[in-house]
Order: structure tokens, then sequence, then C-alpha cells
């Protein structure tokens, strides 16, 4: 990210905390409106999945705002009303040109922020004028750190669990803190920098369990997901994404619902030889949590290195998403959207879980905005697709085959060396990033924040995509019913 981009997203973090702020000072701090969810006339149905909704008690303990990923609230302070009263209340500045990717977090009249490298972690004050901070904590990062973050140093947030704040910093440490002080109460050290490995990713905190994914496959990291205890930071389990089973933590339990996907060894298999030690499926991005099934959902980075020709095969467990018992880590299973990454369509968006109506049954799955620029209905039991349709302008794949599950790529525009190779769509970045989409079951529909971009041999320019455009009344709070509702 260039410096004027980091700015631009200090000043949009900075606006988000004045307009919050100036929310309480036009409603006078108004509690949170606990009548149930009544959705509009015309929704298609579909709700947050039950068991992973978040509590309707006006905070905002994780940066999704509740297990299922849907970043809905239920607060009704601002309406078309008073939309137009809102001003500035406060203003708070990190200080740092850099990547501001963390969602700030509340929880009773405390807001939490963690900056980009070095980390910093700041509790502000709700209550007082000008929310000043309560504390600080610097956790002082390794300055290296800097040098092997591929993609801006980055953070994505931090996470409140049981009076306990738990965050990440770029040079691979889990931090637990003491909400209320800012105390360290453990620390625990899950990579080493030397070896090209980092942590941008955002915990998330689940049965006592502290969450965390590693970043670096452009240097060769091996991917993994691990499980710390929430009291010690001890390690409960860790499950990488390349390699033997035993090392992906792949057992009896294990039952993906297409062929692709099963066979025994396949993290090794799928690769040339030893090209798995190297192989990334870093899972950098969002995790969602079932605790009706136990389970943890979460997807996995592209494969390393970037060249596809030197790596053939499908790449297992590489652009893909998992299902992991939460309590052992075991896989229960897994579905590789993207095999044989050609376009770096890492598979590490969020997938937001959801029950919805399906052909007359009442289906408990997730949807989920793919990098490759198809939007995924899962069962979220059986990893089954039910529905991948693209959601923007798509030239690199042909569709996705509803029977065998696999991606259909569009050969004509497969990377060759010393061909360039014109129009690929997504690009590099995806159709959508890591920048999450929320759903709201009011209206039963997904909102995207996705790209427009086309590659030209090895670079990646702005474009114009095609948009798809599904009409709805000029004011759909106060004007229900949507003349027409499709969820993407």
């Amino acid at each position: 990210m260039t410096r004027a981009a980091g700015i631009a997203v200090i000043a949009i973090v900075v606006l988000v905390l004045a307009l919050v702020m100036g929310l309480l000072m036009l409603q006078g701090g108004a509690q949170p409106d606990q009548s149930a969810i009544q959705p509009f006339t015309g929704s298609n149905g579909a709700v947050i999945a039950p068991a992973a909704r978040g509590a309707n008690d006006g905070g905002w303990p994780i940066p999704a705002g509740d297990f299922a990923n849907s970043r809905y609230t239920e607060l009704g302070e601002i309406n078309p009303g008073n939309v137009g009263r809102l001003r500035t209340a406060f203003t708070f500045s990190t200080g740092i040109v850099k990547g501001h990717e963390a969602a700030p977090i509340v929880v009773g009249a405390t807001m939490y922020i963690v900056t980009p490298y070095p980390n910093v972690v700041y509790a502000l004050d709700l209550t007082k004028p000008g929310a000043p901070a309560k504390w600080s904590y610097r956790p002082r990062p390794a300055a290296g750190a800097q040098g092997v973050a591929c993609c801006d140093v980055v953070n994505r947030g931090a996470a409140f669990a049981d009076g306990r704040l738990f965050f990440n910093t770029l040079d691979n440490r889990t931090i637990a803190l003491d909400a209320q002080t800012g105390t360290k109460l453990w620390e625990t050290r899950l990579g080493e920098i030397n070896l090209g490995q980092t942590i941008t990713m955002a915990p998330l905190v689940a049965e006592g369990k502290v969450l965390v994914g590693n970043s670096g496959g452009e240097m060769g990291v091996r991917g993994w997901l691990t499980a710390l205890d929430a009291g010690s930071g001890r390690i409960v389990w860790q499950a990488y994404a390349t390699g033997p089973d035993k090392d992906v933590l792949i057992g009896a339990g294990y039952h993906p619902f297409y062929p692709m996907d099963r066979g025994v060894d396949l993290g090794v298999k799928t690769w040339p030889p030893e090209a798995w030690k190297l192989g990334g499926g870093n899972a950098w991005g969002w995790l969602s949590y079932d605790p009706a099934r136990r389970l943890v959902y979460y997807g996995t980075g592209n494969p390393g290195p970037w060249n596809p020709a030197q790596r053939p095969g499908d790449n297992k467990f590489t652009a893909g998403l998992f299902a992991r018992d939460i309590d052992t880590g075991q896989a229960r299973w897994f579905y590789q959207t993207t095999p044989h990454d050609l376009y770096d369509h890492d598979g590490v968006n969020e997938q937001i879980l959801l029950d919805l109506p399906w052909h007359g049954q009442r289906r408990e799955v997730m949807v989920r905005p793919e990098r490759n620029g198809y939007f995924y209905v899962i069962d979220r039991g059986t990893g089954q697709v039910l529905s991948a349709e693209p959601y923007g302008h798509v030239t690199a794949y042909k569709g996705v085959d509803l029977k065998t599950g696999r991606l259909i790529p569009n050969a004509a525009l497969e990377p060759r060396e010393g061909i360039t190779v014109r129009g690929i769509c997504p690009a590099a970045p995806g159709m959508k990033d890591w920048n999450p989409a929320a759903f709201s079951p009011l209206t039963g529909l997904v909102y995207i924040p996705h790209n427009g971009s086309v590659r030209f041999g090895s670079a990646a320019y702005c474009v114009c995509a095609p948009a798809r455009r599904w009409p709805v009344r000029p004011d759909p709070l106060r004007s229900p019913p949507f003349s027409r509702n499709r969820a993407c």
C-alpha cells in the first residue's frame, strides 16, 4: 500500500470513529432497540445462524460482530429521520501512516483499537468528552518484521472475551491483556520472522480457545491455524494446510463432499516432491464459528510460489475452505474453491453463516463472496456447493461445476512463459479482497464491497467492470418491499 493510501485509510478510521460518537451525542446514549427483527416485506427469509448470532447488547466485541461473520447490528438509533443530524463528537489519530485494517471493537463504554505495526493497543473511554485514552499497550514488535510483511504492515484487530483482550503482533506473537487495565496476562510466540513468517489476522475466541492463523505465503511460509488456551496461551492444537494428513489433522472424521478433495496425504501428493513444505495456504483472513456444530470455518491462502508452472497439481489444501472441530482441530471437510491457483486468488474471504429457505427446505449454509469472482452458497454441514454465481465481471473462469464442485478455468487466459495474456479478471486482488461483506436479516441481502479490475500481463489496472443492478426502492428503511432481492 502506498503512503497516500495509508493516509486515506487513517482518514477513514478517524471518520468512522467520529460518526460513531456523533451518533451517541445525537441520541444521548440511547439504549439499543430490543424488539425482535421484523424482515421487510419481500425478504427472502434468510436469517443469521441462530447459535452464531451476537448478543443484542449494543456492543461489538469482535471485528465481525458475531461468530456468524454477519457484521449486522440491531441498534436502531440511526434512521432516515436523524441521519442528517450526525455530527463529529471526537476524532482520534494513531499517528501511523500505514494501512489501517482493524475494525474498532466496543465493550461497555470502552472502544479498543489496534494499530498497524508497531501494533499499539488503545482503550478509549466513551463516557468522557473527547474519548480520552484509558490506557495504551505497546508490544514493541521486532523492527525486522516490517521487511517480511508481503502487503503492508497491517493488523485486522483484536477480540474481547471474558474480560480479556486478545490480539496478534506482526512478529508472530499472540498477547492477552486485562481489558480493564491493559496489563499483559500472557504472551505466546507462534512464528519466526527470519523464516518469512508474520501474523496480521484478527484472532477469534470461542470455547476457551484463541484461534490464530499465519501469513507469509509469498515468502514460502507453510500455512497453519493454531488454537491457544485462552487462560494460559498454551498451544492446544495446530493444523497445517499442506503436508501429510497427520499434520493437516485429517483423520477418520474427515468426510469431504467432493471426490476431488478425498484421498490419503493429498497435502503431499498434489505437489511436486517436497514443494508442500513451502506451499503457503496461510489462514490470514476471517474465521467463523457455529456453536451448534462446534465447527470453526476458515479459508486458506494462495499456494506458493506464485508461478504455477513450478507447482503442477491441485496444491492441496490451499485456496479452499476448512471445517474443523474446535476441540481437537480435526478436519470435518474441505472444499477447494480454486485448485492449482493461477492468479493469487486466496480463499481467505469471510464466510457468513445463515439459515435460509432452499428449494422448499430450510438449509444451514454459509455464503461466501470468493476472491475468484463467484458467490458461493455452501451447506455448512457437508461442504456441498448449492450455488456458485459470478458477482462481477469474470473472464479467468467459465463457471463452477456443481456436480464435481470444480472451478472451470479459462485455458485461453492461463499465464504462460513468453506470452502476454490480456484481460484476466479478476486480477490478483480478486473480485473482493479481505475487506468484508455484511448481511442484513431485514432484507435478506449480502452487501459486498468488491473490486473491478483486469490483469494485463503482470500488472493490475482498475477498470469499470460491468455491474449487476438489482433495483430497490429509494428508501428501503421507509418503503419496503424491495422490488427484487438477490443474495449477492
